[in-house]
C-alpha cells in the first residue's frame, strides 16, 4: 500500500516492470476488499493510502522446508554438512611472519569450536549477518553489516468486526511505516513486523536476539491502531527476532573474492528471492568466469556484484 510520497519514490522502479509479464496491478483505494476494513485517511503521524501495488504471483513459502530440500540435494552429491559447527578461527598462512604484503597470503584451514580443522583449496563464506564479524578480524572489509529485525504473532478473534481473516487476505505492507502483516488463516493469527533503520544499530548484540514487547507497543501497535481502528480484540501470541545482512549503499548482494577467500552476503531481507541468482553468480565467480546465465536466461556479468567493479542499480522498489 502506497502513500503519495511512496508512489513517487517507487515510480522509477515500477516503470521498469511489465504489468502483464510481471503480473501486477496498481489498484485504487476503491479496489480494497471490504473485508480488510482499513482506514485509508491520513493522521499527524501516518500517511494516507493512495494506491495499492497488487502482485498476483506474490505469496509465501516455508524457508525451513526449502533449506532442507537443498541440504538433501547437497548430501546426495556426496558432500558433507556439519551442523552446529561454529567457526572459531580462520588460520591464515604467513602468520608467524606477521603477514608480509609481498607474499601470497591465503586461508590454510578453519578451526571450529570443537578444535576440528577443515582444509580446502578455496573457501566460500555464505554466512549472512556474521560475515563482517568473521572476516573483519583478518583484514577483510566485506562491507556487510547486521541489523536486528523483530516479528510478532497476534491471535485474533475471527468473529470481531475488523480484519475479517476468515476470508482470503494477502500479505499487506502498510504505507510509510513499513509495517507488514501476514495472515495465518487456519490458526486465526496474524504475523506483524517492521523494518526500522535510524536508531537500530548495525551490530550483533546477542544470539539468539530477543524480541522486545516494548518495540511492538511503541513501533508496531500504533500503526495497527491507525490503519485498523476496529482491530481491538487480539493478544500477543509469540515473538522472535533475527538479523538481516545489509550492504547499505544499494541493498543488493555482494559477491567478492580475495585470495582463496570468497564471500556472498548482503541480501537485505530478500535472500530467498535472490538466492538462485546469487548461487549461480557465486559459482561462476569461484570458477573465474566473467559471465553467467541466470534462471530466466538473462546474461549477467559476474563482476557487477563485486565491490571492486560494482555496477548494479539501487533497489528502487522495496517490498
Amino acid at each position: 500500500m502506497l502513500s503519495r510520497d511512496d508512489y513517487k519514490k517507487a515510480k522509477a522502479g515500477l516503470n521498469k516492470l511489465d504489468e502483464k509479464k510481471d503480473r501486477f496491478e496498481i489498484l485504487s483505494v476503491k479496489d480494497i476488499p471490504q473485508n480488510l476494513r482499513i482506514n485509508t485517511t491520513q493522521s499527524n503521524e501516518f500517511s494516507e493510502v493512495k494506491c495499492i501495488l497488487f502482485g498476483h504471483r506474490c505469496g509465501s513459502l516455508s524457508a525451513i522446508k526449502l533449506a532442507r530440500y537443498y541440504a538433501a540435494q547437497f548430501v546426495k552429491l556426496g558432500e558433507e554438512i556439519q551442523i552446529l559447527a561454529e567457526i572459531k578461527e580462520i588460520n591464515l598462512t604467513e602468520k608467524d611472519r606477521f603477514y608480509p604484503p609481498w607474499t601470497d597470503i591465503n586461508i590454510e584451514s578453519i578451526t571450529d569450536h570443537n578444535g576440528v580443522d577443515y582444509f580446502a583449496e578455496d573457501y566460500i563464506f555464505a554466512t549472512g549477518a556474521w560475515t563482517h564479524s568473521l572476516l573483519a578480524p583478518y583484514g577483510i572489509a566485506s562491507q556487510i553489516y547486521p541489523q536486528k529485525r523483530q516479528m510478532f504473532t497476534l491471535r485474533v478473534k475471527p468473529d470481531q468486526n475488523a480484519l475479517d481473516i476468515k476470508k482470503r487476505i494477502p500479505i499487506l505492507v502498510l504505507p510509510s511505516s513499513g509495517v507488514y502483516i501476514k495472515p495465518v488463516l487456519q490458526n486465526s493469527l496474524i504475523m506483524v513486523g517492521c523494518a526500522n533503520e535510524l536508531g537500530n544499530p548495525y551490530q550483533i548484540d546477542t544470539y539468539p536476539p530477543a524480541a522486545e514487547e516494548d518495540y511492538f507497543k511503541h513501533v508496531i501497535e500504533p500503526v495497527l491502531n491507525h490503519y485498523f481502528p476496529q482491530l481491538e480484540d487480539y493478544s500477543l501470541f509469540s515473538k522472535w527476532a533475527g538479523y538481516y545482512a545489509y550492504y547499505w549503499p544499494d541493498k543488493n548482494p555482494v559477491i567478492e573474492k580475495v585470495s582463496n577467500i570468497q564471500w556472498m552476503s548482503g541480501t537485505s531481507g530478500s535472500g530467498i528471492m535472490k538466492a538462485d541468482a546469487i548461487g549461480r553468480i557465486a559459482a561462476a565467480k569461484s570458477l573465474d568466469l566473467k559471465e553467467v546465465e541466470l534462471y530466466d536466461e538473462t546474461k549477467f556479468l559476474v563482476a557487477d556484484l563485486s565491490l571492486k567493479k560494482r555496477k548494479v542499480d539501487i533497489e528502487e522498489l522495496i517490498i
